[in-house]
């Protein structure tokens, strides 16, 4: 009976054993990782649309000064890049282009330089193109949103054209075209929804100083805009792929 309890008993101090070895050999099951923090470094491309507001003034010949804006449709495209850097700060940099509808037409006069004779016209004017290049800083904050400061150079496509009847002739149309530098500034807020994917929302204000125009119809007729002042204020809504 002795024997057969020290039996017994070492059966269970080898069975203790190999359990204890099995457990040792089972592998250990790693904490899982840690979610990588959002950042806003890198670059992405996306489009937008909106609406735009000109505020603009036209002096012509008699010294008289016009006040007139219009309101229109923007939409195209946008291209950029971004760094994030102490914690929550970004800076980067974006191009821009979008077409306009902006059109204001508003009744004028015009005056023969050599005669002095007045006559009423018609004075159009369009911005069919609107671009920037700029740079922007932004503070990031509640995970996934920006909000952001811009400012930079712009470039809109001017379009003028001044239709009247010369006393005892027949109608003309003197225009003209140009492409227009001045520059911009503006505010907005970046919102990532989804992986790779943001919403931008923004307020812009474009100048194009103050400048004379010169108008023609090819056929001798000619007409000078003493000054014109050209702004342009833009509200829109976008979404960019990052990647």
């Amino acid at each position: 009976m002795g024997r057969f309890a020290v039996a017994w008993v070492g059966g269970l101090l080898a069975l203790g054993f190999s359990s204890a070895a099995l457990a040792a050999d089972l592998a250990v099951k790693a904490p899982p990782l840690a979610p990588t923090p959002f950042t806003w470094t890198g670059c992405y491309v996306g489009a937008h649309v909106g609406g735009v507001v000109s505020d603009d003034r036209t002096t012509n010949s008699l010294g008289n000064s016009v006040s007139f804006s219009s309101t229109g449709f923007v939409g195209g495209g946008q291209v950029g890049c971004d760094y994030q850097f102490a914690t929550r700060w970004v800076v980067g940099a974006e191009g821009r282009a979008a077409w306009s509808s902006l059109r204001n037409s508003r009744a004028g006069t015009v005056r023969n330089l050599v005669t002095g004779v007045v006559v009423p016209s018609q004075f159009t004017m369009s911005n069919d193109f609107l671009a920037s290049a700029t740079a922007r800083l932004g503070y990031a904050f509640a995970d996934r949103w920006l909000v952001f400061v811009r400012g930079g150079g712009a470039w809109t496509r001017e379009k003028l054209d001044e239709a009247f009847t010369p006393a005892g002739g027949v109608p003309v149309n003197p225009s003209g075209a140009s492409t227009r530098t001045g520059w911009t500034a503006g505010t907005g807020v970046d919102w990532a929804f989804a992986p790779h994917w943001s919403a931008v929302f923004e307020y812009d204000y474009y100048d194009f100083g103050d400048h004379s125009a010169f108008l023609s119809n090819g056929a001798g007729t000619t007409v000078n805009i003493f000054s014109l002042k050209d702004r342009i204020h833009a509200v829109t809504a976008g979404v960019n792929y990052h990647f």
